[in-house]
């Protein structure tokens, strides 16, 4: 199994996505791009706090930053996001895989358990 998530770089990643605070910062960007301190005043975090979140995210590659005049304006940078989703993704297969064939299991017995009370 060759998955981006699963290297080392990946542990940063998941690291990062663990703080509640960076996730309510990676929903805010998702909607708009801003810079750090229009970040903070909408989530009601003090703009130190964001620098040092958005920074973070930044090194994990999640977040991306370009110049718009003087503003540092950040993004997230979809890439990374949807190798996360990626990740999650061939979990959930793995999951359903599996419940289906729970599933398939059961109705087998149930079956077998008719027909066995139908000829008794």
């Amino acid at each position: 199994m060759n998955h981006a998530l699963l290297t080392d770089g990946a542990d940063a990643v998941l690291s990062v996505l663990a703080d509640r605070t960076r996730r309510r910062i990676l929903v805010r960007l998702a909607e708009q791009p801003d810079d750090a301190g229009a970040v903070a005043r909408d989530l009601a975090v003090s703009r130190q706090a964001v620098a040092k979140h958005l920074r973070l995210l930044e090194e994990a590659g999640i977040v991306r930053v370009s110049l718009v005049s003087r503003r540092r304006v950040h993004r997230v940078d979809p890439s990374r996001i949807r190798e996360v989703s990626d990740l999650l993704g061939l979990v959930a297969v793995g999951w359903d895989r599996r419940l289906a064939g729970v599933k398939e299991r059961a109705q087998a017995r149930e079956e077998g358990r008719r027909e066995h009370e139908g000829h008794a």
